[in-house]
């Protein structure tokens, strides 16, 4: 039950802005439920939902609010998110992209964040 719970909250976290046949296609792999089990109860899906806009649909910027729960949620739980979109089919023509968008993304935040 536990880790049907954790694949329920990371899809909502991360593709809730995707169209159901895409939604449907994003699994998550069970190497990552350990590694998981605490970035899902720092991202909220409001927040989930502009980082994906952001870095998977050309969007704006994720606003401040939002850098401010990612740097929390930190590096590593964005990096694996991030890692279960890009295992997905669809989103390997533009892989790189995506990972520099993602890297981008994380250094923005920081520096709002942190104000560096």
């Amino acid at each position: 039950m536990a880790k049907h719970t954790i694949v329920a909250s990371v899809l909502l976290l991360v593709c809730i802005a995707v169209s159901k046949p895409a939604l449907a296609a994003v699994e998550i792999a069970p190497a990552y439920d350990d590694s998981l089990k605490g970035c899902d109860k720092q991202m909220t899906q409001p927040c989930g939902r502009e980082l994906f806009h952001n870095i998977f649909q050309d969007g704006p910027d994720v606003s401040n609010s939002c850098c401010g729960i990612l740097v929390k949620m930190g590096g590593p739980c964005h990096s694996e998110f991030v890692d279960i979109v890009l295992s997905k089919k669809q989103f390997h023509a533009r892989t790189a992209e995506y990972l520099k968008r993602s890297i981008n993304t994380w250094k923005r935040c920081k520096s709002i964040v942190l104000g560096h």
